[in-house]
C-alpha cells in the first residue's frame, strides 16, 4: 500500500484534469449521438486525451476512416519517444511479467510520462509496483470522466468549445515553456494553408504541411543561438 499511497500523492493533479476534461468529452459525445457506452469503450481502448477529443469533430462530420488513422498515427506518434526512454527499464519489467509491460506500455501518457521522469521513487517502495500505480490512477480516472459525461443528458452552453481550449493551452503551455514561436507559428500558418485548399477536412494536410515545414526549417534553427522547434 505504500506504493499507492506515493502514486496517489503524484498523480491527483492528473486524475482532477482527466476526470473533468473526460467529462466534457462524454458530453460531447452524446450531443452527436453516441451514448455513454461508446464514451467508455473509446476511454477504455484508444486512451488518448487529444485524438479522442479530435475524434469528436470525425464522427460530427463523417470523416474517412483513412484520413481518421493517419491523424491518429501522427497525434500519437509522439508515444515512441516517450516509451524510448524508458526501454531499458521497460525490457526489464518485460522479463518479470509480460502483462506489467504491456499495460505499462499502452498507458504511458504525455503527463504519466512526466510523473515517471520528474519523480524520484524512494528506494524503499517497489518502483515497478509503483509505475504501475500511478499508471493505473490516470487511466481510471480518464476511463472514469468520460463515462460519466456520457450519462449528461443537459445542454451546456459553449461545452463544444473544449476542443477549442483544450488545444489552445496546449499551445500556450509550449510557448511559455519552449519559448519558441516556431511550432505555432508554423502551424498557424499550415493550418490556414490546407483549410483554403480542401475546406473543413484539413486537419490531416495541415499536420503534414506542418512537419515537412518542421523538417525543412530544423537545420537552420538548428545553427541559430538559442534556437528552439
Amino acid at each position: 500500500m505504500e506504493e499507492f499511497k506515493f502514486a496517489i500523492k503524484k498523480v491527483l493533479p492528473i486524475s482532477f484534469a482527466y476526470i473533468f476534461i473526460g467529462v466534457a468529452f462524454g458530453i460531447l459525445m452524446k450531443e452527436v449521438g453516441y451514448g455513454p457506452l461508446w464514451s467508455f469503450l473509446s476511454a477504455l481502448l484508444i486512451y488518448g486525451g487529444s485524438i479522442q477529443i479530435l475524434m469528436v469533430g470525425f464522427l460530427k462530420n463523417h470523416t474517412p476512416l483513412f484520413s481518421i488513422f493517419l491523424i491518429s498515427l501522427f497525434v500519437n506518434s509522439r508515444y515512441i519517444f516517450y516509451g524510448l526512454t524508458h526501454i531499458d527499464e521497460f525490457k526489464k519489467i518485460k522479463k518479470e511479467s509480460c502483462l506489467k509491460y504491456i499495460f505499462l506500455v499502452l498507458t504511458l501518457t504525455d503527463e504519466v510520462y512526466s510523473v515517471f521522469t520528474s519523480s524520484k521513487i524512494p528506494n524503499y517502495l517497489n518502483r515497478t509496483k509503483t509505475m504501475l500505480w500511478i499508471a493505473f490512477i490516470a487511466y481510471a480516472s480518464w476511463v472514469l470522466g468520460c463515462t460519466v459525461g456520457g450519462f449528461i443528458s443537459i445542454s451546456i452552453p459553449g461545452i463544444d468549445y473544449v476542443i477549442t481550449e483544450f488545444f489552445f493551452l496546449v499551445m500556450l503551455s509550449q510557448l511559455l515553456l519552449d519559448k519558441s514561436y516556431v511550432p505555432t507559428t508554423v502551424g498557424l500558418f499550415c493550418s490556414v494553408a490546407a483549410f483554403l485548399l480542401v475546406g473543413n477536412n484539413f486537419i490531416l494536410l495541415a499536420i503534414i504541411f506542418s512537419m515537412l515545414a518542421l523538417l525543412l526549417l530544423k537545420k537552420k534553427l538548428a545553427t541559430n543561438k538559442g534556437g528552439k522547434i
